[in-house]
């Protein structure tokens, strides 16, 4: 009988859950990236797969969360992983 903590020591890339929503199967080189702020601040980033994924975790967000501000922007994957 093997210790679990022994085999899932927390280490990359195990210990990353990576959620890219329903997009994930058609993942490129440009991910999406959505920075919730607060305050001026950033309060949670969030990536995602497709724009519309992101814009529509926005909207969502919004209504729950008002008074945050969201920014969207195109990034690079090669900026995230390799």
């Amino acid at each position: 009988m093997t210790n679990q903590r022994e085999k899932n020591d927390g280490q990359w890339p195990e210990g990353v859950q990576w959620n890219l929503g329903f997009g994930h199967e058609h993942m490129g080189e440009i991910l999406w990236r959505c920075d919730a702020l607060r305050a001026g601040r950033l309060y949670q980033r969030s990536l995602f797969a497709t724009r519309e994924e992101a814009e529509e975790f926005v909207t969502k967000m919004k209504q729950v969360e008002p008074d945050q501000v969201f920014n969207v922007e195109a990034i690079k994957a090669s900026t995230v992983w390799n």
